[in-house]
């Protein structure tokens, strides 16, 4: 059951290929890559515009999770179309098998192996099939480095006011990377910690 919640936890977020920084820097203490560092800072309010207009991705990454008993890593495939359709497939390591979380409609679907439960609730899926407490919906959001909508405990912004970090929810997201797609912006190294868990993704491509 311990390793069937590691990976699950690990499908949703991003949020990993090798253990979790502690203390990791500021986005705006590190480099962006070459073409983001060609443009001007935007208004806040125009990037979060910008952003928001990507609806639709494919995310091919790697991603770890660590908890008080375990840390733990596997590949990640994240496919998104709107906000009600996605796919989450995590490849285990060593061949261990795939999870698959995937949303069509208002229907979410759990896969490990034979075994397939299915909602219309994400994070009630979540909680019943691995007892974890998760807000699914904000993902769509966070790995975009978007708060989600509804109360934000706090947030930062780096000097190309990128959001640097995120306290909603009962979690804190620090995004370390960021990465020119198409002319936007968006994350390429994610830590969050909240609730006993520290996660890590790292996105080595997007597709928009």
């Amino acid at each position: 059951m311990l390793t069937k919640i590691i990976k699950i936890i690990s499908v949703l977020f991003f949020f990993l290929l090798a253990a979790c920084a502690p203390h990791p820097r500021a986005a705006s203490e590190l480099p962006v890559d070459d073409e983001a560092k060609a443009v001007e800072a935007k208004p806040v309010a125009e990037q979060e515009r910008e952003t928001a207009k990507v609806s639709s991705w494919e995310i091919s990454g790697a991603m770890a999770a660590k908890s008080k008993n375990k840390a733990w890593s596997a590949s990640l495939n994240w496919l998104q179309r709107g906000i009600n359709n996605y796919q989450m497939r995590l490849f285990g390591p060593l061949g261990s098998g795939t999870v698959i979380i995937e949303k069509k409609g208002g229907t979410v679907t759990y896969r490990d192996g034979p075994k397939t439960a299915s909602s219309r609730n994400a994070s009630e899926l979540l909680l019943k099939q691995t007892g974890i407490r998760l807000p699914v919906n904000n993902l769509y959001y966070w790995v975009r480095g978007l708060p989600a909508p509804g109360s934000v405990q706090g947030e930062k912004r780096d000097r190309y006011n990128h959001l640097s970090q995120l306290k909603q929810g009962g979690y804190v997201i620090n995004y370390a990377r960021y990465t020119s797609v198409k002319g936007k912006d968006l994350p390429s190294k994610i830590y969050l910690q909240g609730h006993g868990l520290s996660i890590k993704l790292v996105i080595r491509s997007w597709k928009i």
